[in-house]
């Protein structure tokens, strides 16, 4: 949302408040009003209390200051910065509080700008907005918003002149006072944004007369400052949407885990199963052919096939054994017990142990595709396993 809601309080609940809807984008006014004082934000906020609130609150309750730091900025000099400036208080230095702004480099020498205002006022200000129910963003002085452009600068607001003679120098003088303080202050050319009293005859230059509250809105992207720091930062509103779809992200994600947790624990358990098929069939291919060593099993048990001429109308031992091995991949959760081959019959048989009557349904089904004779013997249920016995002879 460009819009934003400006408000500009006073210094007692009695004064009356300016306010005005700005677009920034667009640079103007969208509605503007006054109020009679702090009493009236309530329904305020009822009318127009979705948009972000910036605070301007009176310059006079915010004392500007640049502090000469003895070296560059760090946390150590930050945390003895309120002590820099205990002896020129008048009041006890914990009752105030210090929000610092940019540090510049003048002369090899490090200024600090600081803004002080006492914490209740702080508090009081930070109150009257929260019990309306609106959401504050950004608090500032408001003289410190006038134009930069031509300093110094002033306009009037209510029964005070803002003032604003460097980038972190203002002043709010009651209207009463305006002509003595000139008179002191022994100011050069002043750029006045409002009507000028026929009766002072200080140097100025008029400018287009503006709305006091829209030109401090429009110089709100000119400067970062936020009066709200440490205790008093705004925390960051949730979206109960967005918090909504977080939990849904949350959840999918756990799903997510979960389903490639269980995926991986399945692969590994069916590796170790082809892996115990694999050492099994090892073990007899070293009975059939002691002292070998074993490089690589299919590849040598192709080379004795080779080398033993196998063929279609002779099945040898090593065939079954190459064929079950194959067949066994496909159903990895039958484990094999012993072995033994018939040379009379051209039959291996062997005992098995699988993880239910189908798994042994699928490896004969497996070998039968394979054009394999198959004879399955009984098959037991022992201790949650099924036990059986499984012949196969050569393909026809």
């Amino acid at each position: 949302m460009s819009e934003q809601l400006v408000i500009r309080l006073g210094s007692v609940p009695q004064q009356s408040i300016s306010w005005l809807v700005w677009a920034a984008q667009q640079q103007e006014v969208i509605a503007s009003g006054e109020l009679s004082g702090a009493e009236e934000l309530p329904e305020l906020a009822q009318r127009l209390g979705q948009r972000p609130v910036i605070a301007l609150v009176p310059a006079a309750d915010v004392q500007l200051k640049q502090v000469a730091l003895p070296a560059k900025p760090n946390r150590q000099l930050m945390q003895a910065l309120p002590y820099m400036l205990e002896e020129e208080q008048a009041e006890d230095i914990e009752q105030l509080f210090l929000a610092t702004a940019a540090c510049e480099l003048h002369d090899g020498q490090y200024q600090q700008q600081v803004a002080i205002c006492r914490r209740d006022k702080l508090e009081q200000w930070l109150s009257w907005l929260q019990t309306a129910g609106f959401s504050v963003s950004r608090m500032l002085p408001d003289a410190l918003l006038l134009p930069e452009q031509q300093l110094p600068a002033c306009i009037q607001l209510h029964e005070q002149w803002l003032l604003k003679q460097q980038r972190w120098q203002v002043a709010a003088v009651d209207l009463a006072w305006w002509g003595d303080y000139l008179q002191l202050a022994a100011l050069p050319m002043l750029h006045s944004y409002s009507p000028w009293p026929t009766e002072l005859q200080q140097p100025h230059q008029l400018a287009e007369p503006e709305l006091p509250l829209a030109l401090l809105a429009s110089q709100l992207n000119h400067t970062t400052f936020n009066l709200l720091q440490g205790d008093y930062k705004p925390k960051r509103k949730r979206d109960p949407q967005l918090d909504k779809w977080r939990s849904t992200a949350l959840l999918s994600g756990l799903c997510l885990f979960s389903y490639l947790l269980l995926l991986a624990l399945s692969n590994w358990q069916l590796s170790r199963q082809v892996a115990a098929v694999q050492q099994q069939i090892s073990t007899v291919y070293q009975q059939a052919f002691p002292g070998e060593r074993i490089v690589n099993l299919n590849r040598q048990l192709q080379q004795k096939l080779a080398a033993v001429g196998a063929g279609a109308d002779e099945q040898s031992f090593l065939v079954l054994l190459h064929s079950l091995q194959q067949q066994l991949a496909q159903v990895p959760d039958i484990s094999l017990d012993n072995l033994r081959y018939d040379n009379k019959r051209s039959e291996l048989r062997f005992a098995a142990r699988g993880d239910g009557f189908q798994s042994f349904e699928r490896l004969k089904s497996a070998l039968e595709q394979a054009g394999f004779t198959v004879e399955q013997g009984a098959l037991s249920n022992d201790d949650g396993k099924v036990q059986g016995s499984i012949a196969i002879r050569g393909k026809a």
